[in-house]
């Protein structure tokens, strides 16, 4: 259990460096809370909850998804950076159907393709960030099976600051889809 935990406690490096571009320092500290009162005896449920709380509710899907995945933290990480990434993906969706002239291609694209497409509309800084997203997070948590000598692909502290990064990303993908 002890060799669990330190995983659990642990962060892949690519998603730190993502929580520092994207999360101010008290948004990171808060996460950093969040992921280890998540592994506390008696005290898992808090976290699971204040966690639901950030992502909030709406829209239903993939949210509704996200929050369920959330509820089986600390173990089925994999499955959570997968729903923020759904989250993720229907936002960009939407902002390429409302914002650029592929009505019938924006829903019918993945991520990757709708980014590509809204290039001149996104700000640099925030495509940037979010083709980083899809690369390092979200395609791994949709293709890569290959987790090596690690007993997960993703640690649960992982999926707690993929959660904190994709509220604040998607918060920005509102502001210029409005």
């Amino acid at each position: 259990m002890e060799n669990n935990q330190s995983f659990n406690l642990s962060i892949n490096p690519k998603i730190q460096d993502f929580a520092k571009e994207v999360l101010n320092e008290d948004e990171r500290k808060h996460a950093e809370n969040i992921a280890e009162i998540l592994l506390l005896d008696g005290h898992r449920d808090h976290a699971v909850k204040a966690l639901q709380d950030l992502i909030g509710r709406t829209p239903k899907r993939p949210v509704y998804y996200l929050n369920n995945g959330i509820n089986h933290l600390p173990e089925e990480t994999r499955d959570v950076i997968r729903y923020a990434g759904d989250y993720i993906d229907q936002l960009i969706k939407h902002c390429a159907h409302d914002k650029g002239k592929w009505r019938f291609l924006a829903y019918h694209s993945s991520l990757g393709p709708n980014l590509k497409r809204l290039n001149k509309i996104l700000p640099e800084s925030l495509l940037s960030i979010l083709t980083k997203y899809n690369n390092f997070i979200y395609v791994q948590a949709k293709h890569s099976w290959d987790v090596g000598s690690r007993p997960h692909l993703f640690s649960s502290k992982d999926a707690v600051f993929v959660c904190f990064i994709t509220k604040k990303l998607a918060e920005q993908i509102i502001a210029v889809s409005s």
